[in-house]
């Protein structure tokens, strides 16, 4: 009865932890989709009030304005003019993100969950632009200081890079973390060097013991 008891109790368990992982599943995946409808919708409006003031409008003065740029290069208008070179790097790139954010729903800090979730979203909606026109719409720059302009998904892989950066440079869990990665890698090597003594330890034993047969053969 109390192996029974037990087994419900661990069904229930795992039970509860498949839960959390499908809600935080759920969770990572709408604020992605969020992120990039916002990027997406943003880029569109930009585009439709700047094409009737000329191209440049100014928001804050002195401090924040929006001018339309089609960008070919990268975020911030870096490497222009390669467009499919960048939309391979960033399939991949967005590719192993999510493979690693599926892989560890269980085990990685939520802040650098976070991190990797808001690098995701800047990155489909960068995609999704150069795919659909063959540029990205960048509408964002400041007055204050000289800047590439840019749009709200390269806000979204900036602030995503310095979370990230900073949960493992800043917090306890971010370290944590890759800590017991590095003692998972390490885990294995101090196996097999164990396996390595043992065997060297066997062989010893063998070689101090032909001796002795040798000895009790000659008397």
């Amino acid at each position: 009865m109390l192996h029974v008891k037990e087994y419900i109790f661990r069904g229930r368990r795992r039970a509860r932890g498949k839960e959390r992982r499908i809600t935080l599943l759920v969770t990572l995946c709408a604020a992605v989709i969020l992120l990039v409808a916002a990027d997406l919708i943003s880029k569109a409006a930009a585009v439709s009030v700047l094409s009737q003031t000329g191209g440049a409008l100014e928001f804050i003065p002195g401090l924040i304005r929006f001018e339309y740029h089609k960008n070919t290069g990268m975020a911030w208008g870096l490497f222009s003019n390669a467009t499919w070179v960048f939309v391979v790097i960033t399939i991949v790139t967005g590719g192993l993100i999510a493979f690693i954010l599926l892989k560890t729903l269980k085990t990685m800090p939520r802040n650098l969950q976070l991190g990797l979730a808001l690098v995701l979203s800047g990155a489909i909606g960068n995609l999704v632009d150069r795919v659909a026109l063959g540029y990205v719409r960048d509408f964002i720059a400041f007055d204050f200081i000289n800047f590439p302009v840019f749009n709200f998904a390269d806000s979204c892989i900036t602030v995503g890079a310095v979370l990230l950066v900073a949960s493992v440079l800043f917090t306890k869990s971010g370290r944590a973390y890759f800590a017991a990665l590095d003692e998972k890698k390490q885990k294995p090597e101090k196996t097999d060097g164990k396996k390595t003594a043992d065997c060297a330890a066997d062989n010893g034993g063998a070689a101090g013991a032909e001796p002795d047969v040798k000895q009790a053969e000659s008397k």
